[in-house]
């Protein structure tokens, strides 16, 4: 995949098929999409062009006093995800208050039709665009009977009455339901983290843990729990548990997240891991002693491997 960021390196492809977004966490919606952008440009003989946005333009444009965002997917992810998927190209688009000010026809004609090249695009059916989102698909309509190219606009993707979109994603997280989000996304969802110093505590109780200190700072951190991951250091896969939380049976009231990996025994610090999440096992709970706390770690770990062995991580489809 040819990926460009900003738009005075891209090369023009007037017979390119396009769609637009910020496509966070490239779920079952997002997907669905690109596979008809697929469909479209084999029929045509032509290539794929995605055209997103870093950072995200919610992250830009939110207002004082409102409800922080946090991102399902950095843009180093999404690259990864989207040349797994197959695609062409891939345009990023730097996202400042200044482009947040192009009106919608301007970016159709001037960006996506003038600098990045399509004969047709493929879009959501609710997808906005442009200056405080004016356009919208019948402003394609209308400007593609103009400029002589198609559109193609795509229903959304239900799960009984829910239409599964980044923000239901990132409501199910948030309330631990990882199992929910992980359908919805066709994946499993991932945390880049660095290794850091923490107090050492976990390897005086027999479980020792890696502190982690996540890579983005807008990236979703799921709540608070007890958690069954896959840990990704460079090429090589561990299974674990994760605790993200206070520590409140030693009496902790900064948050924090510690992995336990499985069959390791090593130094991470300084080193940067992924970490997949397959399951939350319980929320974090107040034990009245650390031999209870002992006793349902070694339960919880037990219940990692049982799940980590029955659950096929879907990071590999190609969908």
């Amino acid at each position: 995949m040819k990926t460009f960021v900003g738009l005075e390196q891209v090369v023009k492809d007037a017979g390119s098929v396009v769609t637009v977004g910020s496509f966070d966490g490239l779920h079952r919606g997002h997907r669905m999409i690109l596979r008809l952008l697929r469909e479209q440009a084999q029929a045509r003989g032509s290539s794929t062009t995605v055209v997103t946005f870093e950072p995200h333009p919610q992250l830009v444009l939110q207002r004082s006093g409102q409800p922080p965002l946090y991102i399902l997917t950095t843009i180093a992810e999404k690259i990864a995800l989207l040349e797994a998927l197959g695609l062409d190209r891939l345009v990023v688009i730097p996202f400042t208050l200044a482009f947040s000010q192009t009106p919608s026809e301007a970016f159709v004609r001037e960006i996506l039709f003038g600098t990045i090249g399509m004969q047709a695009i493929v879009i959501g059916h609710d997808h906005g665009f442009g200056k405080n989102r004016e356009g919208d698909v019948a402003t394609l309509h209308r400007l593609g009977r103009q400029l002589g190219f198609a559109v193609h606009e795509l229903p959304p993707l239900q799960q009984g009455e829910t239409v599964i979109s980044s923000t239901q994603i990132r409501r199910a997280l948030l309330a631990g339901e990882i199992e929910l989000a992980n359908e919805w996304l066709a994946d499993t969802y991932r945390l880049g983290a660095k290794v850091v110093r923490g107090e050492g505590r976990g390897k005086t109780i027999g479980f020792p843990t890696a502190n982690l200190a996540p890579l983005h700072p807008d990236k979703l951190i799921p709540a608070n729990g007890v958690y069954a991951v896959r840990v990704r250091r460079a090429e090589v896969e561990k299974g674990g548990m994760m605790n993200i939380g206070v520590r409140p049976t030693f009496a902790g009231t900064r948050r924090t997240l510690e992995v336990h990996l499985f069959d390791f025994a090593g130094d991470l610090y300084d080193q940067e891991l992924e970490v997949r999440f397959v399951a939350r096992l319980r929320p974090e709970m107040k034990f009245d002693s650390v031999a209870a706390l002992q006793a349902q770690l070694q339960a919880d770990r037990a219940a990692s491997l049982r799940l980590l062995a029955a659950v096929v991580a879907p990071a590999d489809r190609r969908t």
